[in-house]
């Protein structure tokens, strides 16, 4: 089966976390010997290579190409922001990604978008002159922005032109309905981890110190403004805690600060990218795992949370807010703890009762088991080619 993609981001090489998550799908199909085609918009390096068995191509969308910033690292969310220039290139985007999918695309049995909003059109001109069917993958973040620019009726059309349209967890589903979308083209299908990458290994840990991690990209939505928040409390009782925090973004100097006002130096600590290895042993050099993610100032929240899954994988104990996707991977008290989101002091709270007894270790054999058997990159990848073969 050939399957062209069209998506907004993707990485330039192996350890790249720019659309990370679409990749490790995308290479579990080639695995099974399907021939992926993906096209994404220039960001850096070569336009045209194959990244583990997956070709990619990457289109150009404006001229001079020195001031292409639309498909940026930070998102096209954040770039937008960035000024009139960058707000002309959502129009030059959208005509670029039509007409390179009507050339590049068209040979297709099937054509996967991701994001719908900026990049379902090419794949309707290509149903409507080639008759390839399409489906979708919604993430969560173009129901927000639909609503916000008055955008729903092109949302609508997207998916009810499509095969079939795919969420990443039972809250995007839930958005979607309440945006107007038809339920009986919506499914779930939630992203996987790589099981035989991230899995439990007997490295050193230093044990004078208990290690909390988090892990993401440093805006709003991750709330990681809420557990640095936390810590002293957790410090008061525990003088051998700290947190390491692995991203970068467009907070980070606002979280450094906040470190500082804090008086955290020592204990609090901002890790920038590392590559999928050393991230492998941090993971397994931790102790407790917290992703506190947030419903941020514009309506968007944490569509599943795969570093979750990573950390599951590697077999620790995970806390997480009760907001978005995370419900569908923690189960509460059993695979995980909830906690309401922004609330500082009840996260505190199960950070310390975490520390203080057994039901690390409970929580994370139960959640080890649950993220083999339900979230492989395998296993999710058989649910996609089910519906790519419908």
């Amino acid at each position: 089966m050939k399957i062209g993609v069209i998506t907004s981001a993707y990485p330039d090489y192996e350890d790249d976390p720019h659309g990370i998550f679409v990749h490790r799908l995308m290479k579990e199909i080639a695995r099974k010997g399907h021939e992926v085609h993906v096209l994404a918009p220039y960001t850096s390096g070569e336009t045209e290579f194959t990244l583990e068995g997956v070709h990619v191509e990457r289109f150009h969308y404006f001229y001079p190409r020195r001031f292409e910033k639309l498909s940026g690292r930070a998102g096209m969310i954040d770039n937008v922001k960035e000024g009139f220039m960058v707000k002309i290139q959502v129009l030059t985007f959208l005509f670029c990604n039509v007409f390179h999918s009507l050339r590049k695309l068209k040979n297709m049995d099937i054509i996967h978008v991701q994001w719908p909003i900026p990049n379902g059109l090419g794949a309707i001109f290509l149903k409507k002159i080639y008759g390839i069917p399409y489906i979708n993958t919604i993430h969560g973040e173009e129901v927000h922005l639909s609503k916000r620019f008055h955008m729903l009726f092109a949302l609508r059309w997207l998916v009810n032109n499509s095969s079939k349209t795919i969420t990443n967890s039972s809250a995007t589903r839930k958005f979607c309905l309440e945006a107007g979308l038809d339920e009986e083209k919506i499914d779930v299908i939630p992203f996987g981890v790589d099981t035989d990458f991230f899995r439990p290994l007997d490295v050193y840990k230093d044990e004078n110190i208990f290690q909390i991690l988090s892990v993401g990209y440093l805006i709003e939505r991750k709330g990681f403004e809420y557990l640095i928040r936390a810590m002293p409390d957790v410090l008061k009782e525990h003088k051998n805690a700290r947190l390491k925090i692995v991203g970068s973004g467009p907070l980070e100097s606002k979280l450094k600060e906040l470190i500082y006002e804090l008086d955290l130096g020592d204990e609090v600590e901002i890790v920038k990218n590392v590559s999928d290895e050393e991230l492998l042993m941090i993971y397994n050099s931790s102790d407790l795992f917290v992703l506190p993610s947030i419903v941020d100032s514009q309506g968007n929240t944490e569509g599943l949370g795969v570093v979750l899954l990573e950390a599951m994988a590697c077999g620790l104990p995970v806390i997480g807010s009760k907001v978005g996707g995370i419900v569908d991977i923690i189960q509460d008290g059993k695979t995980g703890i909830l906690v309401p989101e922004k609330n500082v002091l009840r996260l505190s709270e199960v950070i310390l009762n975490l520390i203080e007894n057994n039901l690390r270790q409970k929580l994370a054999a139960n959640g080890h088991e649950m993220v083999k058997y339900k979230f492989s990159w395998n296993s999710i990848a058989e649910r996609y080619l089910k519906v790519y073969k419908s």
